[in-house]
């Protein structure tokens, strides 16, 4: 039964990403879609999920993965709206949803800050592939990557208390402050310790030679547990110690040699593929029992209710967004200088990215089903149901529509093409410098003419792209059309490795060859092949 069951729950997740490459949308909105498709399939079964079970398996991996990538000198340059977003409105954001729902539907105020802190974090899975389709400026993407990264941290602190609060029953303002800075610095401490430890091992482990790609792969995968686990167990934030951790290994440099970068890039992004698709999946799979546990309001009225807080949500992120962002840029002279001009129009893209995504979705279904009296959880289902609906209305409307706003908008919100060309030009001077004067260095070393052959031809590859990104950084005539000569040089290169591989699997047919060699020579291309990629 599990057997199957998990059978075609992959099988659907992979038909899903199938039909989002057909139709050319983010993944994640046709996830949420198929979620709500297998809701509506009569004799589907309810499936029952531990609420412990579901916050450990998804959201620490997806936390810890944002962290690691993160851009940090940007996050840095632009934390003035990253905090004010990320910390300012999650806090405005769960107050009105908070009383919104009070007045709505009757929520206890405990119960709709718990809502508060599940609608609060937007989406990083959908925004980040916007981003990518449409290009936009560095800023804009810093600032919105920025904001998911942080504000996942501060909405489940948030979401924290309050299920504390409505499962205890008692709730004191003093102990909660007391207690929030606790959680906080021990959770960033944690954080910071487990990043230190682990870089330790795995550089330690490259250094004695005594590990392998799968080893250090695995160990990457184990992190995100290694630091929830124990922040959690002394009553600090998990998320904010998964968080810290991720941000610092990802700056920790030498921890993860090419090949095992290679394959760990490869088997995350599986990861955060598989649990996206999973989280909307199993929540189409309860959605017919929490609609049903709702019998007591009419379709409409929960339609009424689930439109009304996506409104609210909307309205109160334009609303901070140009009276907290835009404002202070035509008052502040140091604003402008630190992190440059800003325009409306990056305004409006910044505040329509507010869509709601994987994070609130596990947080949701992460929700206890019983206080600690062991009466039901006030409203669990209306809850879960609200947040499905956010989901649904701020993912597919703003996934469809963002790409096209922004090409509306104009190029005030397209990156700087010549920048970035500038910035690549002069990276690879200063390492193709660093490799040749590092091979002139080892000639003394050199044992004859054949050894000195090598490195002469080593060294005149690094002078020829020496001269290559020396005539881009200087702007010389002829450099125009270099996208064209790499993308010509891209389809030679394949065209090359394909008849490589050919050849290999001729000599594995005829027997020319064991596995063993075939294996090796079809790993070797595959690397090559991969920097074209």
């Amino acid at each position: 039964m599990i057997g199957g069951f998990l059978t075609l729950l992959l099988a659907g997740i992979v038909a899903l990403a199938l039909l989002a490459k057909i139709v050319r949308v983010p993944y994640p909105v046709v996830f949420v879609l198929g979620g709500l498709a297998l809701a509506l399939i009569p004799g589907i079964p309810t499936i029952a999920l531990d609420p412990n079970l579901v916050f450990l398996l998804f959201l620490p991996a997806l936390i810890f993965g944002d962290g690691y990538t993160t851009d940090a000198r940007a996050f840095m340059r632009y934390r003035r709206p990253i905090f004010s977003l990320a910390i300012g409105l999650v806090v405005c954001t769960s107050v009105v949803v908070a009383l919104l729902t009070h007045w709505l539907a009757g929520l206890p105020l405990a119960a709709g800050f718990v809502l508060g802190g599940i609608l609060s974090p937007t989406d990083a899975v959908a925004t980040d592939a916007i981003s990518e389709e449409v290009g936009l400026s560095r800023r804009v993407s810093a600032v919105i990557g920025g904001e998911s990264l942080v504000n996942d941290a501060s909405s489940l602190v948030i979401y924290r208390f309050a299920v504390i609060a409505v499962a205890t029953g008692a709730f004191s303002l003093l102990a909660a402050l007391v207690q929030f800075v606790y959680v906080v610095v021990a959770g960033v401490l944690v954080g910071a310790a487990g990043a230190w430890l682990i870089a330790k091992l795995l550089l330690t482990i490259r250094r004695k030679r005594i590990g392998d790609t799968v080893i250090a792969v695995s160990i990457s995968l184990i992190s995100p547990l290694a630091v929830y686990v124990p922040a959690d167990a002394i009553g600090g934030s998990g998320v904010l110690a998964v968080l810290t951790a991720g941000v610092l290994l990802g700056r920790t440099a030498g921890v993860f040699d090419a090949e095992t970068r290679i394959a760990a890039a490869s088997v995350w992004n599986l990861v955060f593929f598989t649990f996206n698709g999973a989280a909307f999946v199993l929540i189409g799979l309860q959605l017919r029992g929490i609609v049903h546990g709702l019998a007591q309001y009419s379709a409409w009225t929960l339609i009424g209710w689930g439109l009304a807080v996506t409104l609210a949500l909307i309205v109160v992120r334009f609303l901070w967004c140009f009276v907290v962002l835009y404002v202070p840029y035509k008052l502040s002279t140091r604003a402008r200088a630190r992190e440059g001009t800003v325009s409306w129009q990056a305004v409006v893209i910044v505040a329509f990215a507010g869509m709601r995504g994987i994070v609130s979705l596990a947080a949701a279904l992460a929700i206890p089903a019983t206080t600690a009296a062991g009466t039901p959880f006030p409203a669990r289902d209306l809850i879960l149901l609200l947040t499905f609906v956010v989901i649904l209305v701020t993912l597919v409307g703003g996934g469809l529509t963002m790409p096209w706003l922004v090409r509306r908008l104009g190029p005030a919100l397209q990156g700087d093409a010549g920048e970035r060309e500038r910035g690549l030009a002069l990276a690879r001077m200063r390492i193709a410098e660093a490799a040749r004067d590092r091979l002139r260095a080892l000639e003394g070393q050199l044992a004859g003419p054949g050894d000195w052959d090598v490195a002469a031809r080593l060294q005149a590859d690094f002078e020829l792209r020496l001269a290559h990104a020396g005539a881009h950084l200087d702007g010389e005539p002829g450099t125009s059309d270099d996208a064209q000569e790499h993308e010509t040089e891209r389809r030679l290169w394949r065209e090359a490795y394909a008849a490589e591989r050919t050849a290999l699997v001729g000599l594995r047919r005829r027997g020319e060859i064991g596995d063993d060699v075939y294996r090796e020579l079809e790993w070797d291309i595959d690397l090559a092949e991969s920097r074209w990629s």
